[in-house]
């Protein structure tokens, strides 16, 4: 996913400012910290992209991020959170807020109207599943559907070296209660604290 991200900011860059509403100064690779702090301080605001980029593509960005999730595992909440974050935090407040303001029209529409999509594109893929993967009896058409539907998994099983790869959500309580934890451990004593951080656990095993 972070490979895909990285080829739309690069094709954004060098695409003509008609496409891609980025100006020259907007461009510049100089000072991108205080760039990113000025555009996020400065937003959300509406933007002016053109309406297949605002209404088209980022839906079905927010429609990918949600088949990962809901391939993963998730049901369709989880799946719809998990594409409100990376929509959110990963795109629209992390790699293009070095370039532009957030929009406000990108942070509705990308989570919402494409975990709508996704959820369709969800149960699409497990019908090919259920026919085998093809379509009109075509295994090569089968695949190019697959591909449409979820790139992101797609690109994941093409790379897979014969490991496999889980992912869960988890609370940990505060730094400063490690030593109490530990304690409570020793004499198996449940612990009383009831403040935690979260985090998320990706777990590699070949």
């Amino acid at each position: 996913m972070q490979l895909g991200m990285w080829t739309v900011m690069g094709l954004l860059y060098v695409a003509p400012e008609s496409v891609s509403k980025w100006t020259e100064e907007q461009k510049e690779l100089g000072d991108l910290g205080n760039k990113w702090n000025q555009n996020v301080k400065d937003g959300p605001v509406v933007d002016e992209d053109d309406f297949v980029i605002n209404y088209v593509g980022h839906p079905v960005s927010g429609a990918y991020y949600y088949v990962v999730a809901r391939n993963d595992g998730y049901g369709w909440f989880g799946s719809f959170m998990y594409s409100v974050f990376v929509s959110t935090f990963v795109w629209e407040y992390g790699y293009e807020a070095f370039a532009e303001i957030p929009s406000i029209q990108d942070l509705i529409s990308t989570p919402l109207v494409g975990s709508i999509m996704g959820e369709g594109m969800y149960h699409l893929e497990k019908m090919l599943d259920e026919n085998g993967g093809l379509v009109f009896g075509s295994k090569t058409l089968g695949n190019v559907c697959y591909a449409f539907l979820n790139p992101f998994g797609r690109l994941a099983d093409s790379l897979n070296f014969g490991g496999s790869t889980t992912m869960r959500f988890q609370t940990y309580q505060v730094s400063n209660a490690y030593d109490q934890n530990r304690y409570n451990k020793i004499i198996n004593k449940p612990s009383p604290y009831e403040t935690y951080n979260y985090g998320v656990v990706i777990k590699f095993e070949f």
